[in-house]
């Protein structure tokens, strides 16, 4: 799975490299790891007021139900995952000092264990 310049998702099979289209066998995948900030499953991350271009960077954790996310504003945000629904609020949030383009989460580490962290940090 790739994410575009133009924001548009796009799914290929390994190892043919041709390009999936039946939306219904996309559907049916299930992910290892989820690093992007497009799809049905993310749109809850993006703001009232944010642009496409504001948010750089997503992980969704190894348990798959939290997804942390990086943007142009040093915001680090904690959601639950996925989160289909619009302006859905955070659950934790921390300000670093300057843009964030990258943002991994660790396999240790659990939905609390962030909040820790978070929290130390703030």
């Amino acid at each position: 799975k790739v994410s575009t310049g133009s924001y548009k998702r796009q799914v290929y099979e390994v190892p043919s490299g041709k390009q999936l289209v039946d939306q219904a066998v996309i559907d049916r995948i299930t992910w290892a790891t989820w690093t992007s900030v497009l799809g049905d499953e993310v749109i809850g991350i993006w703001s009232r007021h944010a642009e496409k271009a504001d948010v750089n960077c997503a992980c969704v954790s190894h348990s798959g139900i939290n997804l942390v996310t990086g943007d142009d504003f040093g915001m680090v945000k904690l959601f639950d995952f996925p989160c289909p629904e619009k302006f859905v609020r955070t659950c934790f949030c921390m300000v670093t000092a300057t843009s964030t383009v990258d943002i991994m989460v660790l396999p240790c580490f659990s939905r609390r264990h962030m909040i820790e962290i978070f929290a130390s940090l703030n």
